[in-house]
Formats: structure tokens, C-alpha cells, sequence
């Protein structure tokens, strides 16, 4: 990690989708979209956990290139020298199969409407699966 006069100028980004797709990069800054609202992250951040529905990860690199990924659902870990991105799938933008997704949203709504009110806890891992599936598509379009 470089430093000027003793305070860090860079950190780690480590970014992991569980299909497999690792990046990891020496940044001077990390923007992420979380599920809080939006978080710019500087080397010497304090430490902090925030969860991903879908949004983007853009990151500034040591040598001022800007790298832009599409995450979907996952988390973020903070630490003064490291983020690491833990998500279920990492697009490239432009990507996504929005009509995949859109097909994937529809069996989610069907599966959703053959519950009874009694699976509540199901209905809404369902419902939350469905809003962050269409939050994707909106970041995708």
C-alpha cells in the first residue's frame, strides 16, 4: 500500500462472485452502490459492513483508470486498507440478459402467488428477490 508522510494514498478492492469471477485491484477509491444509499470509500476508512441488492462498484485504480462493475446481491466489507465485495454474480456493464431476467421475475411471481398466507417468511425472501431482480434491470438498462 503507498503512502504519503505516512497516511495511505491506495487499498485493495477484492471483488468475488459466487459464479466464479474474482477481480482484485490496488485503488485510490471505491464508489458502491449499497442497499443504504450510495458510499465513497477512501484509503483509512473506518470499518463498516453494508449489504448489495444490485448496483454498481466503481473504483478508481492506482494508476487513475476507472473500473466499473454491475453486482448483484451480496455485501460489502470496509476496512482502512482492504474492501472486499462478496456478491452473487459481477456483470460487466451492458451485460445483463434483461430478458432473462425479466423471465426469471415472472416464475418468481408465479411461485410467489401459489403461496398461502401462512409462508410468510418465504413470501418475503420471494418479494426481495423480485425487487432486487428489477433494480438490476433498471442499473442494466
Amino acid at each position: 500500500m503507498a503512502t504519503v508522510k505516512g497516511i495511505p494514498t491506495t487499498m485493495k478492492l477484492q471483488l468475488a462472485s459466487a459464479t466464479g469471477k474474482h477481480y482484485e485491484l490496488e485503488v485510490r477509491e471505491v464508489y458502491l452502490e449499497t442497499e443504504d444509499g450510495d458510499l465513497g470509500v477512501l484509503p483509512g476508512h473506518q470499518p463498516e459492513l453494508y449489504s448489495i441488492g444490485a448496483g454498481f462498484v466503481i473504483c478508481k485504480t492506482a494508476d487513475g483508470q476507472e473500473v466499473k462493475k454491475l453486482v448483484y446481491s451480496g455485501f460489502a466489507q470496509i476496512e482502512p486498507d482492504i474492501v472486499r465485495v462478496g456478491v452473487q454474480e459481477i456483470y460487466e456493464p451492458g451485460e445483463v440478459n434483461v430478458e432473462e431476467v425479466e423471465k426469471e421475475i415472472g416464475r418468481l411471481k408465479e411461485k410467489l402467488s401459489a403461496l398461502s398466507e401462512e409462508e410468510a417468511e418465504t413470501r418475503s425472501k420471494i418479494e426481495r428477490e423480485i425487487r432486487r431482480k428489477e433494480e438490476l434491470i433498471k442499473k442494466a438498462r
